[in-house]
This record gives C-alpha cells, structure tokens and sequence, in this order.
C-alpha cells in the first residue's frame, strides 16, 4: 500500500511532475498547482484595472479552462506562461465589455492597442513574478525586526522617514542605515542559499 501524499511533498515537485500528477487526478496536486501560481493570476486583471468582482471572475474562468485543457496540455514546464496568456485573454475580453465595439468604431484613430508593444511578454512577466515570490519567501525568512524594517523602507507606498521608521522600529534614528546593512546582507545570503 502507497503511502499517501500531502500538498507539502506535492509542492517540491516540478512544474512538470506536479501538471504530471494534475493528470493522474491527483486533488492535493491541484491545490498544489493553485497555490503555486494563484499570486500570478490574480496580479494580471489587477494590472489591467479590472473591479475585485472582474478579477475573481477571471481567476475562476483561467482555472477553469486549465482543467478543461490539462490533458492536452503540451509543454508543462510552461504552465506559468500559459496561464499568463490565458489570464491575459480572459482580461482582454472583460475589458471589451458592452461599450468596446461602440469606443473602437467612435474613435479609430485615438484607440490604442490593448496589447500594445510595451506591454511584457509571457515570459517576462513570468520571471517577474518569479523575482517578486523569491523576494517575498526571503522577506519570510528574516527576523521579524529585519522584516519590519525593508518593508517599511522599500515596500510602504507613503515612504516613511527615517525618523517615523526609527519611531515605528523604537529604536535611535542613527541605527536604521547599519540595521538595514546587515537585514540586506541577511536577505542576499537567503536568496542565494535559501535552504
């Protein structure tokens, strides 16, 4: 008798092993997958300025047809691609809503492109997104004074002060830039060995 297997052990597997057991109708791998990429998906309709209700609905319709294509599916080792160009679609066709054919036909000559050229490729866009969890599970792993810090200094959209971080933090204003030195150092030394 097969030992059973969990989410975690389905988790190490690779993006071909995991689309591998997917096919089997392995449910843990599903959720697997899902929580895998969920973040990736979710960040394409927001990007294109869909409502939370849109955003939700693009998310189901993606996984959706992911499960409706699985079996077919021909190079698993680009999931995150194909669901980058799915999501992709699927935004696409939201924003048409009712008044897109009535906005194109009005206004030839100043409608831009949805796809315009400076929009990231697939690919791109999956490596970004890459960068951004490597970044986030190191944040993960830093003490919670370490974590408090970077956010507050790199990732708070008002851009506190020294002084409102040294207030936050309780600690004197002149031990913020050593402090960070040696959180950075920490985080480099993670996203480079993270085990």
């Amino acid at each position: 008798m097969n030992a059973p297997i969990y989410i975690a052990d389905y988790k190490q597997l690779s993006d071909t092993d995991l689309i591998s057991a997917c096919k089997q109708g392995e449910e843990e791998a599903w959720d697997a997958l899902v929580a895998r990429y969920e973040r990736l998906v979710y960040t394409i309709p927001f990007r294109y300025g869909l409502t939370p209700t849109e955003v939700s609905d693009v998310f189901q319709s993606v996984w959706l047809s992911l499960l409706k294509n699985l079996k077919t599916l021909n190079q698993p080792e680009r999931i995150a691609a194909w669901l980058v160009t799915t999501t992709r679609r699927e935004c696409w066709e939201r924003r048409r809503g009712p008044n897109y054919q009535k906005m194109i036909t009005s206004d030839l000559d100043t409608q831009t492109n949805i796809a315009t050229s400076d929009e990231p490729s697939p690919d791109e866009l999956v490596s970004t997104y890459e960068r951004h969890e490597n970044l986030r599970s190191a944040m993960e792993h830093l003490d919670p004074r370490c974590r408090r810090l970077l956010q507050s200094l790199y990732f708070d959209p008002d851009i506190p002060s020294y002084a409102d971080v040294a207030a936050m933090l309780n600690m004197p204003i002149g031990s913020i830039g050593p402090l960070r030195a040696r959180c950075l150092k920490k985080m480099r030394k993670i996203l480079v060995d993270p085990t």
